[in-house]
């Protein structure tokens, strides 16, 4: 690394740090107080039960890196956590699924829960990509970098819109006990693997051609919630979409509640290599699936920038014992 790619490090990670820091308000509506450090699924029960040296491997994307794909063991205390509530509302809010030695997945409520914080997490790191790409825009004097930059700006302001619609559905449903979204969940195999997120139904090509028929941007984007957690000796999965876009995703969404469970971990493996960047695995799952084919995923994400088509399914299965095999295969093919 020369003198001048140094200098730039060191000025993303000072943008980066000043982003992070200037979002420090809890995120309940109307309350001012300072926000702690709080899990995205719970430490205790969920994150601790894959983590008996207290420590897990978190999956990232940091696009001014090479290769993009990095990977940091980190201890729990510190993984898959991010400034959302103050004390008071981290602690309360949550205590129906944090609390009780049995979490009862059927009810509406609970589910909505493990909804709140994924939300607020997805809404935090495209608030703290704003910060940090307008941060480095005002620091290069590189006039296409400045354009990508801002053109990058102006569509997570588009994504944070759409966001901005979803939460007042949510604290309606809090408040008032109604049921304005979708949410399911099933049993599958135990596996040592967490995902948290929320994905666009619309792929690349969907929003091209409505662009190109309608001459205008869509109006909002079609957001789907998925959670993915072991939970005591199975592995829960929880999903969730506005009511209000149902015509358009209830047969894409039933399809991960009624298939057989081979094709349904085949749909999580695509969401998690080209869709979802929030996840974290033990050190035993990394070991055996993802140490020493770090190139493969990262030609993966490669693949994800250009590839227009993000509902298509690739015959991967991360949870099979062909995953190395599989992989390959795909790599060969389309990488």
């Amino acid at each position: 690394m020369n003198k001048q790619d140094i200098e730039r490090a060191k000025i993303n990670v000072k943008c980066r740090k000043k982003a992070i820091g200037e979002i420090n308000t809890c995120f309940f509506p109307g309350c001012n107080q300072r926000s702690i450090n709080s899990h995205i699924l719970q430490k205790n029960g969920i994150l601790s039960s894959i983590a008996p040296d207290n420590h897990l491997w978190e999956i990232g994307i940091n696009l001014f890196k090479s290769p993009i794909f990095q990977l940091q063991k980190i201890g729990i205390n510190k993984i898959f956590a991010f400034n959302c509530f103050c004390n008071d509302h981290d602690t309360n809010l949550f205590s129906e699924i944090e609390q009780p030695s049995e979490i009862d997945f059927t009810k509406y409520r609970i589910l909505l829960l493990f909804v709140v914080r994924t939300f607020y997490n997805e809404l935090f790191r495209k608030k703290v990509l704003v910060s940090e790409f307008s941060c480095l825009e005002k620091k290069t004097s590189d006039v296409k970098k400045k354009e990508w930059l801002r053109e990058n700006v102006n569509q997570i302001n588009k994504a944070i819109n759409d966001l901005v619609f979803w939460e007042k559905f949510i604290w309606q449903d809090y408040n008032q006990n109604t049921q304005s979204f979708v949410l399911e969940y099933r049993e599958l195999s135990k596996a040592d693997l967490i995902m948290s997120s929320l994905y666009d139904y619309e792929t690349t090509k969907d929003i091209q051609e409505h662009e190109y028929r309608t001459g205008r941007d869509k109006e909002r984007l079609s957001s789907i919630f998925a959670s993915f957690f072991p939970y005591k000796d199975k592995s829960i999965l929880i999903k969730g979409y506005l009511k209000e876009d149902e015509k358009a995703l209830k047969g894409h969404f039933n399809t991960f509640f009624k298939e057989y469970e081979k094709r349904v971990q085949r749909k999580l493996t695509n969401l998690l290599l080209f869709q979802c960047e929030n996840w974290v695995c033990s050190q035993d799952f990394y070991d055996e699936k993802i140490n020493g084919k770090e190139d493969l995923f990262n030609n993966a994400i490669n693949y994800s920038n250009k590839n227009d088509n993000e509902r298509r399914c690739f015959n991967i299965n991360i949870f099979r014992n062909d995953f190395d095999t599989k992989f390959k295969e795909w790599d060969e093919k389309y990488a």
